[in-house]
């Protein structure tokens, strides 16, 4: 998440990178929802909007035998569902997780996913204190020490990848210089 992210911005950046059905399904279930629309009602309009890029099938369970197979027409229904959520809340947590959870299929992706991008807009103040605190008793882990722990991986890998960039930099640079001597 970058500074000063906005849920428009997060659902522009996702439209923007996703390919072909994946795609095409983001913006069908961006599109299905306005901000302030209730979890509730978002539901249905949701799983209609993803219904024709679904790769599972209506009977989740049963899922048809070239379910989950890439496709460029056809995409998991999770993260379009996730960022529509996401948008029919206006990036709130509560009301995401929520949707989410509620909406059925594989609900507990949705939620991470949704939960997940609400929660680093909002930051931890915008998490309700008593889920917290109940994810954290519930699973014997401290929340904060593990974002603590991704924090610092993502600081390391962005300095190890700027350096790599600097010698790349640097090694192009040397290609480039006048040899001619002139």
């Amino acid at each position: 998440m970058a500074p000063n992210a906005t849920v428009d911005s997060v659902l522009a950046t996702a439209a923007g990178t996703a390919r072909d059905g994946t795609r095409t399904a983001i913006e069908a279930c961006v599109g299905a929802v306005e901000v302030g629309t209730d979890w509730r009602d978002a539901i249905p309009l949701l799983r209609t909007a993803v219904t024709p890029y679904d790769s599972v099938g209506e009977t989740y369970r049963e899922p048809a035998q070239d379910s989950r197979r890439p496709s460029r027409l056809r995409s998991i229904e999770e993260l379009p569902v996730a960022l529509g959520l996401l948008k029919a809340t206006g990036g709130d947590p509560r009301g995401t997780i929520l949707g989410a959870t509620n909406y059925g299929r594989d609900s507990d992706s949705i939620a991470t996913m949704g939960g997940a991008l609400a929660g680093a807009l909002g930051g931890e103040a915008a998490i309700p204190t008593d889920w917290a605190e109940t994810v954290g008793t519930a699973s014997r882990l401290d929340l904060r020490t593990g974002g603590r722990t991704m924090a610092a991986v993502a600081a390391e890998i962005f300095a190890a990848d700027e350096t790599a960039w600097l010698q790349r930099h640097e090694a192009f640079g040397g290609l480039l210089e006048d040899r001619s001597g002139a």
